[in-house]
């Protein structure tokens, strides 16, 4: 009888992990490149050269900051995709507008098209709260979404809102988990050209893979976070 017991609970136990391993699997945000994408993502990329695999270090930086440009400016900073809908590269483009989530899901889209390694990051200022934890379940707290973009010398930030790229004063790439540490006053960073946006400048912390907190961006568009499981791993790397 212990032993019936026994496998009926290891049996509820193992049907429990799979239920939840499908049920975030079904909500987990697709970084896949679809044919629509690559339809409009070529339209970005109009007068930008392609990535060589022997290319140098300057030239990958050049082509970011031009894929940069071309997001930023065939779009205007304005709210105007619902929650609930697609926004993707294609939305973008033919609304020609979006705030920095939807800019920086793009400019990661055309990235990873061209060959590159990105992941998304959500930042957010701990400034009033002084606790991480807070600041992700507080509302209204300073926010910004961005890209990383692993080039031959490390992983850049690349701003979705302003031409910026996180190079300091010899032009080196600057990491976000390093930028992070200059906010706590255990590292000094010489910028190439100050960040545009305060929220680099003063406490925060920030999250690898999570486009969103309240589960409206991407299907199946409920109250579960926007979550890609791949690059959230990064957070513990």
């Amino acid at each position: 009888m212990r032993h019936k017991k026994k496998y009926f609970i290891l049996l509820c136990l193992g049907v429990s992990i799979i239920l939840i391993i499908a049920l975030l699997s079904y909500h987990e945000v697709d970084n896949s490149l679809t044919a629509e994408d690559q339809q409009y993502i070529v339209k970005y990329l109009e007068g930008i050269p392609a990535l060589s695999e022997k290319g140098t270090y300057d030239n990958e930086l050049d082509i970011i900051i031009q894929v940069q440009n071309s997001v930023i400016s065939k779009t205007v900073h304005k709210d105007v995709l619902p929650l609930g809908t697609e926004r993707e590269p294609k939305d973008i483009f033919l609304t020609k507008a979006g705030l920095c989530y939807d800019r920086s899901r793009t400019i990661e889209k055309i990235l990873r098209y061209i060959g590159f390694q990105t992941r998304h990051i959500s930042i957010y200022s701990t400034k009033k709260t002084r606790s991480a934890i807070k600041s992700l379940i507080t509302i209204g707290i300073p926010s910004h979404a961005v890209t990383e973009v692993l080039t031959k010398k490390g992983w850049l930030v690349v701003d979705s809102n302003n031409l910026w790229v996180s190079t300091d004063s010899i032009d080196n790439p600057v990491s976000m988990a390093q930028i992070k540490l200059s906010t706590e006053g255990s590292k000094n960073i010489s910028w190439n050209q100050k960040p545009p946006n305060s929220i680099y400048e003063n406490p925060f912390t920030f999250i690898y893979g999570l486009y969103s907190r309240h589960g409206k961006f991407y299907p199946p568009y409920n109250f579960i976070p926007d979550v890609n499981y791949k690059e959230l791993v990064h957070n513990i790397l």
